[in-house]
């Protein structure tokens, strides 16, 4: 072990590139030695993170399973993974990493935790038996973990002031940041395209507002007729997961919506759009969003927690009450009008790099670590 060194733990590997890239190349470039724990990483990454130097440590983790045995075999590699690394440092984000990255890190004597709250997702459902036994577990969880962390770090106070409300954490040890932050030169501004067109890249669920979506989409098709849209994502093993077969064999004739399908890089679908929607019921800072304001698009977006914070109403684009695709829909035809289009894009870009470049806000973070 190094006199410096940290370990990422998530439920997801290729988040490590694409939502922590930035930040491993920081806690490198400050002389750390960085590790990694996390199941599902592409080639491309690993060799990616292998290149800077990140050891990766690959284990079986069910993100979403509930299963005991199988949650007891995932604790139990990660307790010995971290004996035998010994980081200064565990840094762990998403919810059951989060838990059990706490849990694990407490139980092996790892000097600080840091948690990394991403959202507020589905764990606080209660819509039937099972939602809210995991409701129930998922707030014992985060209650225990967060208790044992050292820094806990959300990314809006809308979930910091839910999570105080539910006495999940203390207020002396949280502290926020402005989302993931995004890459202002990796993603830069890009001329609009000839035909109005509407893009929204998301998971395939109905929480990520999908169906609200499609709804505006076709409403604003029957009064302009020339306007495409766009809809770019992957199918994802959920409760409220929507067929796959259903968007594709459907939604082009009932709604307009062209589907993409899975985006490799964002950029190129960005390019092709005019204006970003996502009508998510909630997120803890919506990535996507952050990219398409990045490369100069309008913004329509929920008026929900960590959605709202992206967009500064009628200056670089506009919120929508949760559920409303009617509304959603009229603000849609307000970008036939072309300087409202330019306006609102070149107000998305200069809010972006205000608010959320990278580099501002994982320097914020090393200031909150005491680094």
């Amino acid at each position: 072990m190094t006199s410096k060194s940290i370990l990422f733990f998530c439920g997801d590997g290729n988040s490590l590139v694409n939502f922590r890239g930035n930040l491993i190349k920081k806690f490198i470039e400050q002389g750390f030695k960085v590790y990694a724990i996390a199941p599902n990483i592409d080639s491309s990454n690993k060799e990616f993170l292998n290149r800077l130097g990140v050891q990766i440590e690959m284990i079986h983790f069910e993100r979403k399973s509930v299963n005991l045995y199988s949650s007891f075999k995932g604790l139990t590699a990660l307790i010995s993974i971290l004996r035998t690394v010994k980081p200064t440092y565990v840094f762990s984000y998403t919810h059951k990493p989060l838990v059990f990255g706490a849990i694990a890190s407490y139980l092996a004597g790892v000097p600080k935790i840091i948690s990394l709250v991403t959202g507020t997702g589905h764990i606080f459902d209660n819509y039937n038996f099972l939602t809210k036994i995991r409701r129930m577990l998922g707030l014992l969880g985060f209650k225990i973990a967060l208790k044992l962390s050292n820094f806990v770090i959300f990314q809006n106070k809308d979930d910091r002031a839910f999570f105080l409300e539910l006495k999940l954490v203390d207020l002396s040890k949280t502290s926020i940041v402005n989302g993931s932050g995004v890459d202002i030169e990796h993603f830069s501004p890009e001329i609009f395209p000839d035909e109005l067109t509407f893009l929204c890249l998301a998971r395939l669920i109905k929480s990520k507002g999908l169906q609200e979506y499609a709804e505006a989409c076709r409403i604003v098709r029957a009064k302009i007729p020339n306007a495409r849209f766009l809809l770019g994502g992957a199918p994802d093993m959920h409760d409220d997961s929507i067929d796959i077969s259903e968007i594709q064999n459907q939604w082009k004739q009932k709604y307009g919506i062209e589907y993409l399908g899975f985006i490799e890089d964002p950029r190129e679908a960005i390019k092709q759009s005019s204006v970003y929607m996502l009508l998510s019921y909630n997120e803890g800072t919506p990535r996507t969003v952050l990219e398409a304001m990045a490369m100069g698009r309008p913004i329509i977006t929920t008026d929900v927690n960590g959605c709202r914070e992206t967009v500064k109403n009628g200056v670089n684009g506009f919120l929508v009450p949760i559920f409303n695709f009617k509304i959603a829909a009229e603000f849609m035809e307000k970008f036939t009008d072309k300087k409202i289009l330019h306006n609102m894009g070149l107000a998305s870009r200069d809010y972006c790099k205000e608010k959320y470049d990278v580099h501002k806000v994982n320097n914020e973070i090393f200031k909150i670590l005491g680094i």
